[in-house]
């Protein structure tokens, strides 16, 4: 099959590097991975090429002119190449080393040696995205500041226009409340009604009774546009002035967004009608238009606007505010509103900087990035909130406002770009699958703020905790092993391969009944369970708790699979670096099982050859030696060499084995009860005093190797005779069954030991004496398993207090 490409990395990378065949692997592996990839040979080629501008140097730290840290140092106190990542590369220093210079030098990471490409490319792409994150956010903040500057001149310039109107002299200006209080005015509405400012402090100044009563309906419809569009029409009026006398006037009123209860009226003398009619006309519509350019600017870049009156202690949000903080838009708002959605971790630093502009600090002025808890849907949102706190002329706070900024995505790209390159260092570190499962708990805890998670690894039709962390010790030794038939949110992340998010809300227990019984009495309000697949296959669980409510964006679920995924291949990298070391193992403990038995051949050899060299020499130093002697010599010899003839045969069937394709073997036309006979008269005569008990079907024939077989038998009733109880019998029986045959040895002794069953057909592993005769090296039953093996059968054993058993079964045909 195909493999697919790897994804295109957009990236531009510095290699330096003076040794020419790493500087070329390391550069291979990061084009192949779609980088755009330039190389220095030295460190002042390296400083030249940062004034390029790459996205990432990689830095080897001994190079020929100057070390790689002087290389470091000197980038990062330079203001055109202090912000390009730098990853640090060295066979010759340790991690600790490594580590401690990252932190004198200002480095962004370190590889280890040897290089893994998977973890050279991981580390160097974090380090591009984060550098493009941080270009990104220069150019938002530059953009930003353009905005604001472009917005503060508009805002000025609608001051400045206002503060003509107000300072004219032609306008009279009234802020007001609808129960009928003056809250402030211009002196040229109090010269229009003749009272003084004194007279305005002092409260006598209502709008309402200055109205004459033949005007009151007028005053009232100008009420309802007020309460229904937020503005009055034009209309003529008369007000009743201090002295008695009554002044003709036009006017306009609007109320202040949000607030229709106070707002603003401009009053026009109607002594010189038409002109001031035009000139009303003209500003009320260059007021509203750049009140509507400064409603577009705050739109056009997502910006919310607040408002708070330190008198009254009102609040006023707009839409875009309050959806910030997860309300809706008729949401009434103050204090506790905003207290109860700032997330508890920030909110008393906030409003810390909020009392330091009130007093005065910083001209009043403010700036805070934190993080806020949607009231209704529980969404984690980060918000810039820019503000300034107006004075009045006794140097008193009086309001404050200012703007909200959604910076969410990009404060969580950080997060998460740094969650990644420290998980990705975590997880290259991690050799064992323990320290990976360590690794994916805790950093997928601090990635999404969790107070506890669990790794599960789905085994059978289970889940079995691997890691924990935060939960106390008794819930995962309760819940080690948990089915995956009951409904829960873990469980159905591995049955569909999907992330799931459950909330502990009034439909827990309808919805998954049999999780909430499981959950009952924790402090957990939100659970999230993602699967770790390997190959498309899902092999595990990361299940995180959390004690609010939360809800998880694409985004969140999306970083907190790439996790899952990075995780799944370190713990296959894991997996098969313990496989790799148990091979290790295996192969030294076999290797030293193999220099002892060689150190057991050659001493039981040695005794069977000195028995021949003793018998040669006794025999040369005899000059006429009787017959007897002659006779008597000679058997031992005979029987030496016997003996090392049979011990040198299995040396070369073991060795046969051992270099694969099994023994040779002749097959011919054999009767396997008569082959067992022959070997039962064989022993009978070697062993007198013993019963050997044959039971046999009428024909057992088939095509087998008639040696071979009878060495199967031979071994085996050797074995039996060897450990039997004395004075009882071993059986043996040949019986036929369908295409094949069976042979049963059987004898009364002693039960084999528990820790010698599994590997009884092995060579090197009966290093008991008791289980090994003199003259005999132990390959008898390994010789056997092979014999069998080789004619595409099978040999079993059983063995208990009644004795032992082994059965062997082949094939009749060839």
């Amino acid at each position: 099959m195909k493999r697919a490409s790897p994804p295109r990395v957009e990236g531009r990378v510095l290699v330096v590097d003076d040794t020419d065949a790493k500087r070329y692997l390391i550069a291979h592996t990061l084009r192949t991975a779609g980088m755009e990839v330039m190389e220095a040979v030295s460190g002042q080629e390296a400083l030249a090429g940062a004034l390029a501008g790459p996205d990432v140097v990689v830095l080897d730290v001994r190079l020929p002119d100057m070390s790689g840290f002087e290389v470091c140092r000197q980038l990062k106190e330079d203001p055109a190449t202090a912000a390009i990542p730098v990853l640090y590369i060295s066979a010759l220093l340790q991690d600790a080393e490594l580590e401690e210079r990252l932190f004198e030098d200002g480095a962004d990471g370190y590889i280890p040696q040897p290089i893994e490409s998977r973890h050279l490319v991981a580390q160097t792409w974090a380090l591009v995205r984060m550098r493009r994150a941080e270009q990104a956010r220069q150019r938002e903040r530059e953009e930003a500041q353009a905005e604001k500057a472009r917005l503060q001149r508009e805002l000025e310039k609608t001051q400045s226009r206002a503060r003509r109107l107000t300072e004219s002299g032609v306008v009279g200006i009234v802020y007001w409340d609808l129960e009928g209080a003056v809250l402030d005015a211009n002196d040229t509405f109090l010269g229009m009604v003749g009272y003084t400012r004194e007279d305005l402090a002092r409260g006598l100044i209502d709008w309402r009774k200055l109205t004459p009563p033949e005007w009151t309906a007028v005053d009232e419809r100008a009420v309802e546009e007020l309460r229904t569009q937020g503005f009055s029409s034009l209309f003529e009026k008369q007000f009743v002035r201090k002295d008695g006398t009554r002044v003709d006037v036009m006017l306009g009123a609007a109320a202040f967004e949000g607030e229709a209860y106070q707002g603003v009226t401009m009053v026009v003398d109607l002594s010189e009608r038409r002109e001031s009619e035009r000139r009303l006309k003209h500003l009320m519509a260059e007021l509203g238009s750049s009140e509507a350019r400064l409603r577009l600017a705050l739109d056009s870049a997502e910006l919310g606007a607040w408002s708070f009156d330190l008198a009254t202690g009102q609040h006023h949000w707009d839409a875009r505010a309050k959806e910030l903080f997860g309300l809706p838009s008729e949401a009434a708002v103050d204090m506790e509103v905003w207290r109860a959605a700032a997330h508890p971790e920030d909110r008393e630093w906030v409003e810390a900087a909020v009392r330091r502009a009130v007093a005065g600090e910083q001209g009043g002025f403010f700036s805070a990035e934190y993080r806020t808890v949607g009231l209704r849907d529980g969404v984690l949102r980060w918000v810039a909130s820019r503000g300034r706190v107006l004075f009045g002329g006794d140097g008193q706070a009086t309001h404050l406002s200012g703007t909200y900024l959604d910076i969410t995505e990009r404060k969580l790209n950080e997060q998460r770009a740094t969650e990644l390159q420290a998980t990705t260092a975590a997880f290259a570190h991690a050799l064992t699958l323990e320290q990976v499962g360590q690794a994916l708990v805790e950093h997928g805890l601090k990635s999404l703020g969790a107070y506890a998670g669990v790794l599960s690894l789905v085994e059978d039709e289970e889940l079995r905790i691997s890691n924990y962390f935060g939960y106390p010790a008794r819930i995962p030794q309760e819940y080690s092993r948990f089915p995956l038939g009951i409904r829960t949110p873990s469980t159905v992340a591995v049955l569909e391969g999907r992330t799931v998010a459950v909330q502990a809300t009034g439909s827990l227990e309808r919805e998954w009944p049999e999780f909430a019984r499981t959950v009952q009495g924790s402090r957990s309000r939100t659970w999230l369970s993602t699967p770790l697949k390997v190959a498309g296959q899902v092999v595990g669980v990361l299940g995180l708790s959390f004690a609010a409510l939360r809800r998880f964006s694409a985004q969140d679920k999306a970083h907190l699979e790439s996790l899952c995924g990075l995780c799944a291949q370190a713990l296959e990298r894991a997996r098969l670096y313990e496989e790799e070391r148990r091979d290790k193992d295996e192969a030294r403990r076999r290797s030293e099982l193999e220099q002892q038995y060689l150190g057991v051949v050659s001493h039981d050899l040695r005794n069977p050859l000195a028995s021949i060299s003793l018998g040669a020499r006794t025999l040369q130093r005899l000059e006429r030696p009787a017959p007897e002697t002659v006779l008597r010599t000679a058997g031992r010899i005979a029987n030496s060499a016997d003996t090392m003839g049979r011990m040198v045969s299995d040396l070369l069937d073991f060795t046969r084995g051992r270099l694969g394709g099994g023994l040779p073997l002749e097959r011919t036309h054999n009767d396997l009860v008569l082959l067992c006979q022959e070997v039962i008269d064989e022993f009978s005569v070697t062993h007198p005093d013993r019963r050997i008990l044959l039971e046999g079907d009428a024909r057992c024939e088939g095509w087998w190797d008639g040696e071979r077989m009878r060495q199967v038998l031979s071994n085996l009733l050797s074995n039996a005779l060897r450990h039997s109880r004395q004075g009882t019998a071993v059986s043996v029986r040949a019986k036929e069954l369908a295409g094949e045959v069976e042979l049963v040895v059987s004898n009364e002794g002693e039960p084999i030991p528990a820790e010698l069953v599994p590997v009884l057909f092995e060579p090197f592993r009966r290093g008991l004496s008791k289980f090994r005769p003199a003259g005999s090296l132990g390959l008898g039953l390994f010789i056997v398993h092979q014999v069998v093996v080789g004619h595409g059968g099978r040999v079993e054993v059983g063995t208990g207090e009644a004795g032992t058993t082994f059965t062997v079964r082949v094939p009749r045909d060839a």
